[in-house]
């Protein structure tokens, strides 16, 4: 299921990413694509394509743990093209209420972390797409209990018992207590990668 949050028709341009996560973008694919995704403006029809294609995902793609970096590839993938813009695909650490329920303070070595081959991280993954963060797992997880206890109760109690893909700005989000906090983002190569994991992971 869908589960949008916050103000739907606020959908201008991305002037409110810090800088910080807008030269992580330029430092993994390129200026003129982190220039792109700055100025990239979701209007009703992107945003309608971007519905219809994420409840599609939910639809063929089973609930499974541990799948946020190759979920988040793959949507990102099939969301380039059609929405003409680069679409991140941003690791990093997820806080409740300021204590940390994935990741940590450290750093993330992206370019081992998310290698074709891969490594074990304890972070979060999602995809940044107009002014909204949008978290293809999190529902999910915290619907089967996948996750601590206390993230899963907030997480139902703000999006819904039958939250599945969660698109929230950055400020509405903060309002429930949830902080995003990027440390990568992947490179073209490790989305392609990470994306062709997911198809063959989920039989697509």
């Amino acid at each position: 299921m869908f589960q949008p949050k916050g103000k739907h028709m606020d959908r201008g341009k991305n002037g409110s990413w810090p800088k910080p996560l807008l030269a992580m973008i330029e430092a993994s694919h390129s200026r003129e694509a982190m220039q792109q995704f700055r100025d990239y403006e979701l209007d009703d029809r992107a945003w309608g394509i971007f519905k219809e294609m994420s409840q599609g995902m939910l639809t063929a793609v089973r609930p499974e743990g541990s799948s946020c970096v190759i979920m988040s590839a793959l949507l990102a993938t099939a969301l380039e093209e059609p929405m003409g813009t680069v679409v991140p695909v941003v690791a990093g650490a997820l806080k409740l209420d300021g204590e940390y329920m994935y990741g940590s303070h450290r750093a993330v070595d992206g370019r081992r972390v998310f290698s074709k081959n891969g490594a074990e991280w304890d972070g979060h993954c999602w995809i940044l797409l107009g002014n909204y963060i949008v978290d293809i797992s999190l529902g999910r997880t915290a619907r089967q209990g996948h996750c601590r206890a206390p993230l899963a109760r907030r997480v139902l109690s703000a999006f819904g018992e039958h939250v599945g893909m969660i698109a929230v700005t950055e400020s509405s989000v903060r309002e429930t207590g949830l902080l995003y906090l990027p440390r990568y983002v992947l490179t073209p190569d490790q989305v392609l990668a990470n994306a062709g994991g997911a198809m063959q992971k989920f039989g697509l």
